[in-house]
Order: structure tokens, then C-alpha cells, then sequence
């Protein structure tokens, strides 16, 4: 996968319930992955594909409890001349 291909779903994830969405998305195979951007905040990423975009957001949508859509984005990564490098 390149980076470009990567859709990133920002939530607001309460504390209590971090592990349970992890734990429900682990029996969801391939759909992506959990990152945690900020406990505090209760912000946490959903980070899948472009064209997992919209299951992922009816999977989240079909979830028992409500997890709120902050942001949302197609995540790229900086060039390397953007960074300075070249």
C-alpha cells in the first residue's frame, strides 16, 4: 500500500470504551488499524484504504455505541524535497 492510499478517520473515543473499539475492529479483518492520537482528547484514528472509506464508516456507524467523526482525510506523506532532504 502507498501512502497515498491511506484514508485516516478521526474520532472521539472515550477512554472507557478505547479497548472495546480495538477489540471490535480486530474481528473485522483488513478493515484497518486503531491509532491513538491523544488519550486525554479522546482522539483516536482510523487509519484504512481509499476504497475502504466507506465500510469503514458504515462499520462505525453500525457499532453498539457512537463514536463521533472529528476529521477525516487522505493522509500523505511529506516529499522528501518538502523535508528538506533533496
Amino acid at each position: 500500500m502507498n501512502a497515498y492510499d491511506v484514508w485516516v478517520i478521526e474520532l472521539d473515543v472515550p477512554a472507557k470504551q478505547s479497548l472495546m473499539l480495538q477489540a471490535w475492529l480486530l474481528g473485522e479483518d483488513g478493515l484497518g488499524v486503531i491509532r491513538c492520537l491523544d488519550a486525554e482528547k479522546k482522539k483516536q484514528q482510523l487509519w484504512t484504504s481509499v476504497c475502504q472509506r466507506d465500510e469503514a464508516l458504515a462499520w462505525l456507524a453500525g457499532l453498539p455505541e457512537n463514536f463521533e467523526v472529528l476529521n477525516e482525510w487522505r493522509w500523505r506523506e511529506k516529499s522528501r524535497s518538502e523535508n528538506g532532504n533533496e
